[in-house]
């Protein structure tokens, strides 16, 4: 029977690591701060480090693009989250411009709430890319604004941005019910859900603030793995799995020698 076990985790863990999507993955953020240098501070650090080794696990590849620009998370504020993707085996590269054909080399790109066209990113993702977009950084005058901007492209991916900003000045910490770690650190920000229930897409991180409504903060397009919380094909090859298990075991009784 162990043998059984031991043959099934290995097609199990295989599944999954060679599992793929027809396009790239986008995840959507109603904030920039979360990976910025403020958001290692003491009272979130532990937080963020679970949420980007869960994105370096989610992502896979070995390259991948910072973008640069947005004069409040300039490249400077930007090099403790370099610094641990490098940890886990990531290159950094960092860039004031992005062309998803240019960039198209890249394994994932992350932008941290610069104007940008999002159709580029609708491009790169199409094409196989995974980006990380940061909303919430205020450059279009209010969270309305740039929702308008964005939600054509959300859209696509299953996702939407709230039009009204988070009920707070300044950072502040929320509590995560979903999600793979207890606490992040969120600035100015807008709200990223699911399109609809039925959508293809995972409110990837649940949190509230100061104890009001859970709200979702951060989007993907397609399910992530976080600990604790199995994804759905995750459940279909266990449960494949264990029938196989259940159906060895039976054949086994069946066939054992009576004893003397």
């Amino acid at each position: 029977m162990r043998t059984i076990y031991l043959q099934l985790s290995v097609i199990v863990a295989a599944s999954l690591s060679t599992a793929s999507f027809a396009t790239g993955t986008l995840i959507a953020s109603g904030d920039e701060w979360q990976l910025s240098n403020v958001a290692y501070g003491v009272d979130t650090i532990a937080g963020t480090e679970a949420l980007v080794n869960n994105l370096a696990l989610n992502l896979g590849g070995s390259d991948y693009l910072f973008l640069t620009g947005n004069t409040n998370v300039p490249q400077s504020m930007l090099t403790s989250a370099a610094s641990q993707f490098e940890s886990l085996g990531k290159t950094i590269d960092f860039s004031a411009t992005f062309d998803p054909v240019a960039d198209a080399g890249y394994d994932a790109v992350f932008h941290f709430g610069q104007v940008v066209n999002p159709d580029d990113f609708a491009t790169y993702v199409n094409n196989g890319g995974n980006a990380y977009v940061s909303l919430g950084g205020g450059w279009l005058g209010d969270a309305a604004a740039e929702a308008a901007l964005w939600n054509p492209v959300l859209a696509q991916y299953g996702l939407i941005a709230g039009d009204t900003w988070f009920p707070y000045q300044g950072f502040a910490i929320a509590d995560i019910t979903v999600g793979p770690s207890d606490t992040l650190l969120w600035g100015y920000g807008q709200s990223i859900e699911k399109l609809t229930p039925q959508s293809p897409s995972q409110s990837y991180v649940r949190g509230s603030f100061s104890g009001g409504p859970v709200i979702g903060l951060i989007g993907t397009s397609r399910p992530f793995a976080i600990p604790g919380v199995p994804e759905p094909a995750s459940w279909a090859l266990l449960i494949a799995g264990f029938g196989l298990v259940g159906m060895a075991s039976r054949r086994r009784t069946r066939l054992a020698p009576p004893i003397a």
